[in-house]
C-alpha cells in the first residue's frame, strides 16, 4: 500500500507566507466572537488566536512544553489480551509483534515545518496539542515494507479544518470555509479538553491589565515638573523658566533665578495598585488548568507554602489521565488500523499500545502497614515481600544470610530470656543503686507498669536495628521515634515519670546502637 500525503503544498505554502500576528489589536469583544464561531464549528480565527497565545504568553510558554513532556517522555510497550487456547495465543503474538515494528518505524513530522522530525514521543506530543486546542490532526501516509507496514504522520494545524457538520473536516482551499470528508485511514484525529479556550480568556485578563500597568509606569513613573513665575506669558523671564523646565523633565539639570520656582508633581499611587494581583491571578489559573495546580514558585511568592505540594498530587493525577487517553486514542484509531491492514478487518484486536505510568510508591506507608500486620498476627508472603521492596530472595547456595529475630529471642517486657540483639534496659558498667535522684528512684516501679505497652517498641527497635538498607534502616526509625515522641506527649502530667522514660529510652537507643551486631 502507498499513499500520498493529501495536504496540497501549495496550500502549506500560502498558509506559511501568509501568517500574521493574531494578537495584535486583539479586544476582547473580538474574542468573545472568535469563541462563538468556535462553539458553531468555525475554528479558524479562534485556533490562531490560541496558536499565538501558547507561543507569546510567558506562562504558557513555560507550562505548556513541560504537561506535553510529561506524558511523552515515559515508554511504551505493546501488551496482549488474555487468551485461550494455543491459536489465540499464537495469534496474539502475531499482532503483538506487527505492532511493535509498526511503532518502532513509526515516524513524526509537521505539515508547516518538515524539520520537525521524531517518533512516537513526537507523535504524542503533538496529540498532546488537543488537550490545549480540542482537536489535534495527523496526516498518515502509509507505506508498504518488507517487515509490515510503516507510516509517517504529518500534523497539521488546526485552522485547516472545520467542524459544522459534528466531524472534522478538511479545507483544502486557501483561506476557504467549507471542508471536505476525509478519507477513513488517511487521518488520525485526537479529541482532547481544550483547556486553552479557558486560557484565552484567562490571558486577556491578564493581557488587559498589565497592559495599563505599563502605561501607568511609562506615565508616571517620572514624577511632573511645573514651573511657577510672576513673568508675563512669552517675556524673556517666563520662556528662560519654560527652557528650565523643559530642561529639568530631561537632563534634570537647570540654572533659575530666585523669583522663579519649579515644583514637582506626582502622579503615582499611594496605595497598591490592582495590576500585580489580577496579572499573578490569571498566571495561576492557566497553569492550573494545564497542569492541576499553580507552580510551586508561584504559591511561594504568594507565601502560601503550599503549591509544590499540591502539584505534585495534581499533576500526578492528570498526567496518568494523559497517559490513559493518548493509549486508548492510538488502540482506537491507530491500532486497528494496522491489524485491519495486516490481519484483516475480522482480527479480533489481541496486542495494544500502552504508555507505561510508573506507580508512585510510598515506601514509608507500606512498612507501617506491614509492621501492623505483623503485629496483628497477619502473614505476609515472603514473594509479596521481595515484590513490593525490589529485595530479591536469596538463593539456595548463598552462604551468608540475615535473618530477622526469632520471636523466641525478642526481649520480654521484664528484660528476662535476652538473647543476641536484644536491648539492655541499663549499660553494662552501671551498677545497681548508683542514681539517687528521686526520678530515678521512681522509674523502676512505672516502667514496670509500662513494660506491657513498651514491649512492641522494643520489638520492633530490635528488628530495625538488625535492617541492612540504609534508607529502610532510616524510615522504620524515624517512624519508631515519632510514635515514642507521641508517648512522651501524652504522659506529660507526669513530670517525674515522663523523665524517667525519656532517660530509659535514650540508654536503650544508644546502648542498641553500639551493640549492634549482625546474627551468628
Amino acid at each position: 500500500m502507498n499513499r500520498t500525503g493529501t495536504i496540497p503544498r501549495t496550500l502549506v505554502q500560502t498558509q506559511i507566507q501568509s501568517r500574521f500576528n493574531p494578537l495584535k489589536n486583539l479586544t476582547a469583544d473580538q474574542l468573545t466572537n472568535y469563541l462563538d464561531e468556535f462553539r458553531t464549528g468555525n475554528l479558524r480565527n479562534l485556533a490562531l488566536v490560541m496558536d499565538g497565545i501558547e507561543e507569546r504568553d510567558d506562562t504558557l510558554a513555560s507550562v505548556v512544553p513541560k504537561a506535553k513532556a510529561a506524558v511523552a517522555r515515559h515508554s511504551w510497550e505493546i501488551l496482549t489480551v488474555a487468551t485461550k487456547g494455543a491459536a489465540q495465543v499464537a495469534e496474539a503474538l502475531r499482532q503483538k509483534q506487527a505492532l511493535e515494528t509498526f511503532y518502532n518505524n513509526l515516524r513524526a513530522t509537521s505539515a508547516l515545518d518538515a524539520d520537525e522530525l521524531g517518533s512516537v514521543s513526537l507523535l504524542i506530543r503533538q496529540m498532546m496539542d488537543a488537550k490545549g486546542k480540542r482537536y489535534a490532526v495527523h496526516n498518515l501516509v502509509w507505506e508498504r515494507k518488507p517487515d509490515g507496514y510503516g507510516v509517517t504522520a504529518h500534523f497539521a494545524p488546526l485552522w485547516f479544518f472545520e467542524n459544522t457538520t459534528g466531524r472534522l473536516r478538511f479545507i483544502r482551499q486557501s483561506f476557504g470555509y467549507t471542508g471536505e470528508d476525509m478519507e477513513p485511514g488517511a487521518w488520525l484525529v485526537t479529541k482532547g479538553a481544550g483547556v486553552m479556550i479557558a486560557c484565552t480568556v484567562a490571558w486577556m485578563y491578564k493581557h488587559l491589565p498589565l497592559r495599563d500597568w505599563l502605561i501607568y509606569c511609562s506615565r508616571h513613573g517620572m514624577p511632573g515638573i511645573e514651573g511657577v513665575t510672576d513673568a508675563q506669558p512669552d517675556s524673556t523671564e517666563w520662556n528662560a523658566l519654560v527652557t528650565a523646565v523643559e530642561d529639568a523633565a530631561s537632563n534634570f539639570k537647570w540654572v533659575r533665578n530666585r523669583s522663579n520656582e519649579i515644583k514637582i508633581i506626582d502622579f503615582a499611587a499611594h496605595t497598591t495598585l490592582p495590576y500585580q494581583p489580577l496579572v499573578e491571578r490569571m498566571d495561576r489559573a492557566m497553569a492550573a488548568l494545564w497542569r492541576g495546580a499553580d507552580l510551586s514558585t508561584m504559591s511561594a511568592g504568594e507565601g502560601e507554602g503550599s503549591g509544590a505540594s499540591l502539584q505534585s498530587g495534581e499533576a500526578d493525577i492528570i498526567e496518568a489521565d494523559d497517559c490513559a487517553w493518548i493509549s486508548d486514542t492510538l488502540n482506537l484509531k491507530l491500532d486497528r488500523l494496522l491489524l485491519d491492514y495486516t490481519f484483516g478487518e475480522d482480527a479480533p484486536s489481541l496486542a495494544y499500545f500502552k504508555l507505561l505510568v510508573p506507580e508512585r510508591k510510598d515506601t514509608a506507608g507500606d512498612l507501617s502497614v506491614d509492621e501492623f500486620a505483623l503485629r496483628a498476627g497477619h502473614p505476609i508472603s515472603q514473594a509479596q515481600f521481595a515484590e513490593r521492596y525490589n529485595r530479591p530472595m536469596p538463593k539456595e547456595d548463598d552462604q551468608e544470610l540475615l535473618a530477622l529475630p526469632s520471636p523466641a529471642a525478642l526481649p520480654s517486657p521484664e528484660g528476662e530470656g535476652q538473647g543476641e540483639g536484644d536491648l539492655p534496659a541499663k549499660p553494662e558498667d552501671e551498677e545497681e543503686g548508683e542514681e539517687d535522684d528521686t526520678a530515678a528512684n521512681e522509674a523502676p516501679a512505672f516502667l514496670q507498669a509500662l513494660a506491657a505497652d513498651l514491649q512492641p517498641f522494643r520489638e520492633r527497635l530490635a528488628a530495625i536495628l538488625r535492617i541492612d538498607d540504609p534508607a529502610i534502616f532510616r524510615a522504620r526509625l524515624s517512624a519508631l521515634l515519632q510514635e515514642i515522641e507521641q508517648i512522651k506527649r501524652d504522659i506529660t502530667a507526669d513530670p517525674a515519670a515522663a523523665t524517667a522514660l525519656e532517660k530509659e529510652i535514650a540508654a536503650a537507643l544508644v546502648q542498641g546502637f553500639t551493640t549492634k551486631q549482625p546474627p551468628a
